[in-house]
């Protein structure tokens, strides 16, 4: 088994044995968690292999895709998690490099309002495609709406989304597909938690793409991950605790 290098808001950390008793395996794209989202999704739940080499493959020229920087019309209602007339809080990102044509931000679903186990399941379901979201438009306004301060991997991952988009990187690829949620037991995580689901997620392929359109941190696609999600209710409002990868 190879080393994994986990890049987390700076911090240089190697992977080895220790992880195990934690989770199955450290994937190789723990070492772009600090940039990418998927690779931070990664990060717990697929087999550790050796560091692969960049590429060099350049990718179109900016120019010939939407900007990663729009966002919703002098129209749109103030930012807000809360679900209401308005599809989307006005800070969330409509297009970007990685946004499929006709893709739509994702809408928070009417089965997520009710406070129960179905309720968190739903919105788990939803939280998931808001980070897809988030990879799509190099923009992690909308994931952050639902973030907890308890939650270190969800806060890191909008640190190196953040990260990407000053830099004027962008990502190719890596589209998550969200398959349905189931509950767990919220043992033996620590952090607030009213309730906890499993999230099967698929990614594909990807790489990022800097200002020049040169491909780097290509990975391949992970199929069949799952990932544990824990949630609170505060004021009628979901909002995610903990997210790891799971067995």
């Amino acid at each position: 088994m190879g080393k994994c290098w986990l890049f987390s808001t700076g911090r240089l950390l190697v992977a080895g044995s220790k992880m195990q008793g934690i989770m199955a395996g450290v994937g190789r794209w723990a070492r772009r968690a600090g940039w990418s989202l998927a690779g931070g999704l990664i990060l717990l739940a697929s087999g550790c292999t050796s560091q692969a080499g960049p590429n060099t493959t350049t990718a179109p020229a900016a120019s010939t895709v939407p900007s990663t920087s729009a966002t919703a019309s002098t129209s749109a209602a103030a930012a807000s998690p809360t679900p209401s007339a308005q599809p989307y809080p006005a800070d969330v990102p409509l297009t970007g490099h990685n946004v499929k044509p006709g893709e739509k931000p994702p809408l928070y679903p009417a089965a997520a309002k009710a406070r129960t186990q179905a309720g968190a399941n739903a919105f788990a379901e939803f939280y998931m495609r808001t980070l897809d979201w988030a990879y799509a438009t190099t923009n992690a306004s909308y994931l952050k709406h639902y973030t907890g301060p308890s939650c270190g991997l969800c806060n890191d991952l909008a640190t190196g989304i953040s990260k990407a988009a000053a830099q004027r990187h962008w990502y190719l690829g890596g589209r998550l597909t969200i398959h349905p949620a189931t509950a767990t037991p919220i043992g033996p995580v620590t952090a607030p938690a009213d309730h906890c689901s499993i999230v099967p997620v698929d990614s594909t392929a990807q790489s990022e793409v800097n200002r020049t359109g040169t491909v780097f941190h290509e990975e391949p696609a992970h199929p069949g991950l799952r990932w544990k999600l824990c949630t609170t209710s505060s004021s009628g409002l979901w909002q995610v605790t903990y997210l790891a990868g799971a067995r």
